[in-house]
């Protein structure tokens, strides 16, 4: 989720000049709006995943992310309002697992050492800080297009919804355990 948020947060003004043919003025307003968005999202996804869990929040953050990663592939010229939508989406993705993990941090290894092992778990947000504006920037230096980007930001996304299927796997499997050994 943060590699392929920041892939676009890190150009949002270059894709939109050069996708919707934006000013750049009027990509300014793209950068404001992904960065409201981004904060909405953060705020938003705490007090959902509190009703839902951490779990089910992120993987409809990560359905969304695929969704608005595939608006943006099919986005053109005339297609401002997809382009749009896209954009507040991937802002909205991407807040959401800054404001999930906190929480999901402190409830797989307890509130006790939270700062510690957050500051572990966001070690993965500045890898993408690095990897995602590189990814981006690559594929487009080598192809002058940013829709293969797009794709890869896609494939990440899938990727994530694997990796939660996984764990739900993986905590459903603990859980029957549990139960065995409590009846033995």
């Amino acid at each position: 989720g943060a590699n392929f948020g920041m892939m676009i947060i890190s150009q949002a003004s270059s894709i939109a000049q050069t996708m919707v043919n934006l000013s750049v003025s009027s990509a300014t307003i793209v950068v404001s709006l992904i960065a409201l968005s981004n904060s909405i999202g953060r705020a938003s996804a705490g007090f959902i995943s509190d009703k839902i869990g951490r779990i089910n929040t992120l993987t409809i953050m990560l359905i969304v992310a695929l969704g608005a990663m595939g608006l943006l592939f099919f986005c053109q010229e005339q297609n401002i309002i997809r382009f749009y939508i896209s954009i507040v989406l991937i802002g909205l993705c991407f807040g959401s697992f800054m404001g999930v993990y906190p929480g999901f941090t402190a409830d797989q290894f307890g509130s006790r050492n939270n700062s510690v092992n957050y500051g572990i778990m966001f070690i993965g947000f500045a890898i993408a800080g690095l990897t995602g504006p590189n990814i981006v920037a690559g594929i487009y230096s080598a192809t002058n297009s940013y829709q293969p980007a797009f794709l890869v930001g896609g494939f990440l996304a899938i990727s994530g919804l694997v990796l939660s299927v996984i764990y739900r796997l993986i905590v459903r499997n603990r859980k029957k355990e549990a139960v065995s050994l409590e009846s033995k």
